[in-house]
């Protein structure tokens, strides 16, 4: 029998948003018996009327004729379930992201011997390392938020939004659902897994990664590409050690400066890629639920907490938030020492004291010409890293991270006590972030909260900012022709930190991309 997918529903808070069969046989004009299956598609907050917040549904059902206020559905292909053995190839994937672990899984299952070869430590022994470090231990460069099993995404709030229209996002929610995440993925407007249950579910994706044959090296950094005429035959690694593959997945993510400096010097075309820099904002969630929800609906025990984005258009450059986290903290995510970088973090409760996100502003190739980092392909990343090391300097030492109540931020003063209890771990220091952010980038933050004081009214009035959020997309971007290779043959850079993605599922989709093209070139005409 076919499906069809419904027109909204409006569903009122307080109700079962599953059991709704009364109101869809009176949408879809059937009869009971007409109506074999249903299922909720997708499940959205409407808070535009503060008096009337109610849940918006559509649903997927399964009719013996095609019903009204409905359209026909089609599943989309779910390539992990299809892939089938039918190659022998030696694949390196580097890096256990979302690019390369999904990339890994695609290219198991289709018969390679996958190799993935990881930096950082595996999921256990990373967990214990980024502990330490929050509550005042020692920085490990190789273990960290930025690396280990699962990437940077392991430790964020496991946000599977995501702009990209690819038809792949299919396969990876629902792979995502069968390594442990909460379904809810899958039918939520804003679905995420939440930094707890992370963990388990890139564990799950390792196991059966190994399941299939594959096989991991953790504490394994790539130190350079053994290249012959122009291919890429394979990876040496810290300990000396060489890997030989006919084909190299390179998915180290946006934080692996070191191997950006190898393919360079390897000869690998690589150009300079736009991106953003700024501050992370944090309000109690407390505020942001009754500025978003309204007085009446803001502790409703059905409502999630709430979310928001925001974004500014100035004449010159603009100003968005990023990687919002309801009920999150701020966390430590630099990857070198002496740095303070950070990002945000929540657990699938989401029921921090906090919300926060990360206020950025856009930066271009000329930008970097003016701040007096040149024209290199490495502007960007010199650029990075001396906003990082600035950020220490100005917590005073010891990862403890400027922090600035956002008023006086726009008044360009020192606060003497901060309007909301700063959630980073490491402890903060008052500091004016003006003397973080070059000149243009603080005006336009500036103008930026004016504009969202209007959207969200104390938004931009309110609240502290913790410095510095700069690593939100790869500052280069690693050249790749239609077959998804580098100029240096063999070699397919993917995800974020190729340039090519940016968030855990666009990051995960390109995994998929790259690893279907190595699997079936000539059938995908690539």
């Amino acid at each position: 029998m076919p499906f069809f997918v419904t027109k909204p529903l409006q569903i009122p808070l307080g109700c079962d948003v599953e059991d709704v069969t009364p109101k869809l046989l009176k949408l879809l004009r059937l009869k009971q018996s007409e109506l074999k299956n249903v299922c909720l598609h997708r499940q959205s907050v409407d808070a535009r009327n503060k008096s009337d917040v109610h849940f918006v549904c559509s649903y997927l059902v399964e009719a013996t004729r095609a019903p009204q206020n409905a359209q026909p559905y089609v599943f989309p292909q779910d390539v992990l379930c299809e892939a089938k053995p039918r190659l022998r190839k030696e694949v390196v994937v580097v890096g256990a992201g979302p690019a390369g672990l999904f990339a890994a899984l695609y290219l198991v299952k289709s018969g390679c011997n996958v190799t993935v070869v990881e930096r950082g430590a595996d999921i256990s022994a990373r967990q214990a390392a980024v502990k330490e470090f929050f509550v005042g231990g020692k920085f490990n460069s190789e273990t960290n938020v930025q690396f280990g099993l699962g990437g940077a995404g392991t430790f964020s709030d496991g946000k599977l939004t995501s702009g990209i229209s690819s038809p792949l996002t299919y396969t990876v929610f629902r792979q995502f659902v069968r390594s442990g995440a909460p379904r809810s993925v899958i039918t939520s407007a804003t679905p995420h897994v939440g930094t707890d249950n992370l963990s388990a579910v890139v564990a799950n994706l390792r196991d059966e990664i190994v399941s299939y044959g594959g096989r991991f090296l953790f504490n394994a950094a790539v130190t350079d590409f053994v290249a012959n005429n122009g291919c890429v035959e394979g990876v040496r690694l810290a300990n000396g050690s060489t890997l030989p593959a006919q084909a190299v997945v390179l998915a180290c993510g946006h934080s692996a400066r070191d191997i950006f400096d190898t393919l360079y010097r390897a000869g690998a075309e690589m150009t300079f890629k736009p991106f953003a820099v700024g501050l992370r904002i944090e309000h109690t969630r407390k505020f942001i639920n009754q500025a978003q929800y309204g007085e009446l609906f803001a502790a409703h025990r059905d409502l999630p907490s709430a979310n928001y984005k925001l974004a500014f258009n100035g004449a010159d450059r603009s100003c968005y938030s990023f990687c919002m986290c309801p009920g999150g903290t701020v966390v430590a995510a630099n990857s070198e020492p002496n740095t303070v970088v950070v990002n945000g973090m929540s657990d699938h409760a989401r029921n921090g004291a906090n919300s926060n996100s990360a206020l950025v502003v856009n930066v271009t190739a000329q930008d970097m010409e003016t701040f007096g980092f040149g024209k290199g392909v490495f502007a960007g990343v010199e650029f990075q890293r001396a906003l990082e090391r600035k950020a220490f300097a100005l917590g005073g030492g010891n990862y403890v991270a400027p922090c600035q109540n956002v008023a006086d931020f726009a008044a360009n003063r020192l606060s003497c006590s901060f309007d909301v209890a700063p959630s980073y771990p490491r402890g903060v220091a008052s500091a004016n972030m003006r003397n973080l952010l070059p000149e243009p980038l603080s005006n336009a933050l500036c103008r930026a909260l004016e504009y969202f004081d209007g959207k969200i009214r104390g938004f931009g009035s309110s609240g502290v900012f913790t410095g510095v959020e700069s690593r939100t997309s790869s500052p280069v971007r690693i050249v790749r022709d239609a077959s998804f290779q580098s100029n240096l043959r063999n070699l397919y850079p993917a995800g974020e930190g190729a340039g090519y993605a940016g968030g855990i599922v666009s990051s995960a989709v390109d995994g998929l991309r790259v690893a279907m093209s190595i699997a079936d070139p000539v059938e995908r005409n690539l």
